[in-house]
């Protein structure tokens, strides 16, 4: 991808990207939801256009509205397929035991922390940067001397991290011991 393509999509994700996040917010209901699902568009575009000539031309504020539009209708069909599925493989359940659910969302939470600790120095840094201090993509890649682009790479690596962090139980808890 030369530099002109990877400055244009820095420029294009400067300029949308927060309008973006409330586009997909208003859909999904969740800004955190929304933010992940605007990194991936921007993956996505990054991806899909690396080495394409005149891979801008048109409109790229509509083609991002159209793909950011997408990605929650997608994001919700799977959370639909999910909760049905979910629903329907589970058998009528007893009243939720707070203290399971408290145990269960203590296991998240250092599944969590442990993905976290264990990414590279530099995708742990600026995912704190973001996530914890609320910077954005930009303010981190001026601070850090670096590419927005670059900065999107190091999130989305870091947010899959965390995603497959709470997928997969650790091999300790009582929900991994119950799948062997």
């Amino acid at each position: 991808m030369s530099s002109t393509e990877s400055d244009e999509i820095g420029r294009l994700y400067s300029e949308e990207s927060a309008r973006l996040e409330r586009q997909i917010a208003r859909r999904t209901g969740n800004p955190a939801i929304a933010r992940d699902l605007v990194h991936e568009v921007f993956l996505r575009v990054w991806e899909r256009t690396r080495g394409v000539t005149g891979a801008f031309s048109g409109n790229p504020s509509a083609f991002l509205s159209r793909s950011a539009r997408n990605a929650a209708i997608d994001h919700l069909r799977r959370e639909k397929v999910r909760d049905s599925h979910t629903s329907s493989a589970l058998p009528e359940a007893a009243p939720a035991d707070p203290a399971f659910a408290e145990i269960a969302a203590r296991q998240s939470q250092e599944a969590v922390k442990r993905a976290i600790r264990d990414l590279p120095e530099t995708t742990r840094r600026l995912f704190l940067m973001n996530r914890a201090e609320g910077l954005t993509f930009q303010e981190i890649a001026s601070r850090c001397g670096m590419s927005e682009r670059n900065v999107a790479k190091h999130m989305a690596k870091a947010v899959a991290r965390c995603a497959r962090a709470l997928e997969d139980p650790p091999a300790d808890s009582p929900a991994h011991q119950r799948s062997e």
